[in-house]
């Protein structure tokens, strides 16, 4: 009998969230909106499955960021005194069970393995591209890569590549000898950590069945982000008593560009036949205002499980719209409102600004440096991304898995060694004769018997100095670092650049501040090795890498924003083209970033600011643009129009949640500055109501689709821009873009000439 559940464990908790915390045997999912507590409902249920006697060791939990996994492990262990030691990303938790159980696989791998990150896979590419004098050019390594991850996510191999571009043959060679190298350096990428871990446990039934027995309870927290890998894996894992708790959120899945499949949330039921289905709606982070916002816009969304987000807070303020001239407008715009609300009590590290692209951040950057407020951007150029950071990563990979060739070729470089690229072919050749690793084949003693000619002077001292950097110990890992480091020259090139570069201080400074990381890894991980501290370092995303308590506002886009949350929100260029995304042509498109809008507004606690542009630069190039579709799914009564001075007003693109009322006209005048700018262009014409069925009924009717020509009878004609049941964006040359309610408006499609 099962040790009785302390009541102060799920005293706090509403209805659904105990129905979830106490759920024991067969499946289960938990779909938690937006704020909702599913974090505490995971950690609850970890520590009562352990406080009834389910060892620790026992219960494997899955997530996306290493920050989410050390916070369930942190409450977890305030709760029980016990940390489980199986909770992690997917990433990282196949890397364990790879290092345990890839020789299984028989693949040419050990588990000595590492894990190359993005510019390594890059510079694989372009060797590949130039040994097959293919035009790199054409052939952008990114784009590549991005298609060999897809074929990976979708368990395709080189034998079978297939995407339907003209180019596939020419890219499954690419592919094969991408592969080949990879292979050969002993490394795995990303996509190969979730890839063999399936074929491990496909492929072997007695490892797949041992593993079932050593993990009683699989939990996997954001199910809607999963791709077909991960989903494969979750029911490679879930065991024959299928004891699976999936929690997420069909509306926040946001991540179909690199793999992610809503559907696999959507088919849960279906794939675990007997689930139990628990809702979590009520939110506690946003005021009542920010969720009706929510809630009207995602549920124009037709592919959802349907919730409904409510909170028992009272209040709270109308969200804010504002429409700017230009992006530079936009910019001020939003540092005065981050400077007013400082000066209101909201520090800037519970303020953050949203954009689509990473390009959107120009201008607020310079916005932010002329009013003087501090900033950082999440997904910028990562730490352990910075050349210094690097060169010595380099240094510490070769140590761990001596085939690393890519490692060894960048030591080469940053040593400045005067080993030419001839030297190196040779000797990678020399390598795949004796099958020897080049670092070792380095190492010989004898290296002119190994290189086959009579070596120069540099590539002996180079030998020399590898054996030297061969002896220093793994353990303890700060001293490793501390002394790889010293061993590398790195801290003195870079000191005697110290006059010419300006950022060589800097660089000095990452160094210091990477061998602090490996000091801190050490103590909270006294038993680890050098392989360890890499592998974490490997597995690093953008997110984790965000400093919560510095005092700075945070810019950052709207996919990095997941998971996190602020007192103010400001979401910036609301427009066709941006948001939607001008690539979003098809309906499944069109949701997924309707759910990115969804996402960001659900960012905020208190305030919410939405912002647009008139026009906006685009490849050197002022351009109109017309305000984001989704803004008409916004119910006017819960927005505020912006205003900096008189009560003049521009038309706000919202719905009219009243059918027969139609929404007024305004102009806004903001001052920013010492000038004045007047918006006197109406966003929305306002017209009288036409019969909604006539009107869908004469657009359905006519096949009205982006890119036709039609005529209005007020602006004459003008071609569709986007159009769906409900309205439309339509360019005109007499009066500029407008965004049409189609229950307002007859457009009649013209003929082409």
């Amino acid at each position: 009998m099962s040790p009785p559940i302390p009541p102060a464990l799920i005293a706090d908790l509403t209805p659904p969230q105990r129905e979830a915390v106490l759920h024991r045997e067969g499946p289960m999912l938990v779909v938690a909106g937006a704020g909702s507590g599913k974090t505490r409902v995971v950690t609850r249920r970890i520590a009562c499955l352990i406080q009834q006697g389910i060892p620790p060791d026992r219960i494997l939990a899955l997530t996306f960021t290493n920050k989410a996994a050390g916070e369930m492990k942190r409450r977890v262990a305030e709760i029980v005194g016990a940390t489980p030691p199986w909770v992690g990303t997917f990433h990282s938790i196949c890397a364990r069970f790879l290092r345990r159980d890839i020789e299984i696989l028989a693949c040419g791998r050990d588990r000595h393995f590492t894990i190359i990150d993005e510019d390594e896979q890059q510079a694989l590419i372009k060797e590949c591209l130039q040994a097959q004098r293919l035009d790199r050019g054409r052939l952008k390594p990114p784009l590549i890569l991005s298609r060999i991850s897809r074929a990976k996510c979708n368990g395709c191999t080189p034998d079978d590549f297939y995407d339907g571009k003209p180019d596939s043959d020419v890219l499954a060679e690419i592919y094969r000898a991408y592969e080949e190298r990879v292979l050969s350096m002993n490394a795995l990428d990303f996509d190969d950590l979730l890839l063999l871990a399936v074929q491990m446990l496909e492929k072997n039934p007695d490892l797949r069945a041992a593993y079932h027995r050593r993990y009683h309870y699989l939990l996997i927290d954001e199910y809607q982000d999963t791709n077909r890998l991960q989903y494969q894996l979750a029911r490679l894992l879930a065991g024959p008593q299928q004891n699976i708790h999936a929690t997420g959120d069909p509306d926040q899945s946001i991540y179909s560009w690199r793999g992610a499949d809503y559907r696999n949330i959507m088919d849960f039921q279906k794939d675990f036949p007997g689930t139990r289905l628990v809702r979590l709606e009520e939110n506690y982070r946003s005021t009542a205002p920010i969720l009706e916002l929510a809630n009207h816009l995602i549920r124009h969304n037709e592919e959802r499980i349907d919730k409904r987000l409510f909170t028992a807070r009272m209040g709270g303020e109308p969200a804010s719209l504002a429409c700017l001239d230009n992006e530079r407008h936009e910019a001020l715009y939003i540092a005065h409102e981050i400077e007013r609300r400082r000066a209101a009590g909201v520090p800037l590290r519970r303020q953050a600004v949203l954009y689509r692209i990473h390009a959107q951040s120009r201008s607020l950057e310079e916005a932010m440096m002329s009013v003087g407020i501090p900033y950082q951007i999440v997904g910028g150029v990562r730490f352990y991304e910075r050349r210094e950071i690097k060169d010595l990563l380099a240094h510490l990979k070769i140590l761990v898995n001596p085939r690393d060739a890519v490692s060894l070729r960048r030591i080469v470089y940053a040593r400045s060694t005067g080993v030419g690229d001839k030297t190196i072919e040779r000797l990678e050749e020399r390598s795949r004769q004796t099958g020897m690793p080049l670092f070792r084949l380095l190492q010989s003693p004898d290296l002119a018997e190994a290189f086959g000619a009579k070596p120069s002077p540099r590539l002996v001292a180079f030998g020399e100095w590898c054996r030297r950097l061969a002896a220093t110990p793994l353990t303890p890992v700060a001293a490793c670092v501390r002394q790889v480091l010293t061993i590398s020259g790195l801290a003195e090139q870079i000191s005697a650049e110290m006059i010419d570069d300006p950022t060589a201080e800097a660089r000095l400074e990452n160094l210091s501040a990477f061998v602090n990381r490996a000091a801190e890894f050490e103590m909270s991980h006294p038993e680890a090795t050098l392989p360890d501290f890499l592998e974490e370092v490997a597995l690093v995303a953008d997110v984790d890498q965000w400093d919560d308590k510095a005092e700075t506002v945070n810019l950052m886009t709207l996919h990095s924003v997941k998971g996190l949350e602020f007192a103010t929100v400001f979401i910036c260029g609301l427009e066709h083209g941006l948001l939607p995304h001008q690539n979003a042509a098809s309906k499944a498109a069109m949701e997924e970033e309707r759910r990115l809008f969804y996402v960001g507004i659900t960012r905020a606690q208190e305030s919410l600011y939405l912002t647009f542009a008139r026009s906006r630069m685009l490849w050197g190039r002022t351009q109109p643009t017309a305000p984001s579709p989704f803004l008409a799914d916004l119910p006017r009564q819960h927005l505020r129009i912006a205003t900096g001075g008189e009560k003049d007003d521009f038309a706000s693109p919202f719905a009219d949640e009243e059918e027969n009322a139609a929404p007024p006209l305004v102009q806004t005048r903001w001052r920013s500055a010492g000038s004045e700018h007047l918006r006197d262009e109406d966003i929305l014409a306002d017209m009288p109501p036409a019969a909604p069925s006539a009107v869908a009924d004469r657009a359905a009717r006519e096949g009205l689709r982006p890119g036709d020509r039609v005529e209005h009878s007020e602006f004459g004609w003008g071609k569709i821009l986007t159009i769906d049941k409900r309205q439309a964006v339509v360019h005109f040359p007499s009066s500029g873009t407008r965004l049409l309610r189609l229950d307002r408006h007859a457009l009649h499609k013209i003929a082409p000439d």
